[in-house]
């Protein structure tokens, strides 16, 4: 990471003090960023429990291991992969719970989930308000089921509004593969969602 990008990186000093075993720097770390993670793995597992659980231990977990971390990426980029990877992880245990929460229920910081606009189907529904229970499930499925090499960046990039770049750094490969990770994450959902209707 470049002295310019490590400068306006805030977050490493909260890193630094976690490093130097002040208790404080975590909390300034979960005050900025637990929202954010919460609604990653929300919409990760599409269940509200869950993701408390996944979005505190992402935190233990950067506890543990903030002696390792070295700034070549920005820290928020190094705490939303590891909330991936205990995501995916989750998943693929088969521990998530089905039909507990779903995306019609309100998700803490984020304000008229609209989730058809960001697949971009060909009509605009109305607002959220109006969306089906039915429509609201087809989309959650849809999004349930893409593989995982498409849901990360999908999630990170287009419901989170992360960078391209942030997502590579992430995921340790290049911005054009994360490009083409979510043109196929968007035709999936237009395909599935438009075979459902």
């Amino acid at each position: 990471m470049s002295d310019g990008i490590r400068a306006m990186d805030t977050d490493l000093r909260a890193i630094e003090r976690i490093q130097a075993g002040e208790e404080q720097g975590l909390v300034e770390l979960m005050e900025c960023h637990r929202d954010s993670i919460f609604r990653f793995c929300f919409r990760f597992v599409s269940n509200e429990t869950d993701a408390a659980d996944l979005t505190e231990e992402t935190f233990v977990r950067v506890f543990q291991n903030a002696s390792k971390f070295r700034p070549r990426a920005k820290v928020v980029t190094w705490i939303f992969s590891i909330a991936g990877n205990l995501c995916r992880d989750f998943l693929r245990r088969g521990k998530k719970r089905r039909n507990d929460v779903s995306l019609n229920s309100p998700v803490p910081g984020a304000e008229g989930l609209q989730l058809v606009d960001v697949v971009e189907s060909k009509e605009r529904l109305p607002d959220q308000e109006s969306v089906s229970n039915e429509a609201l499930s087809a989309i959650e499925a849809a999004i349930d089921e893409l593989p995982h090499k498409l849901k990360i960046p999908f999630i990170f990039c287009v419901l989170e509004e992360h960078s391209y770049d942030d997502c590579a750094e992430a995921l340790n490969t290049n911005r054009k593969t994360v490009e083409m990770r979510i043109y196929r994450a968007r035709k999936a959902l237009r395909d599935t969602l438009e075979g459902a209707y």
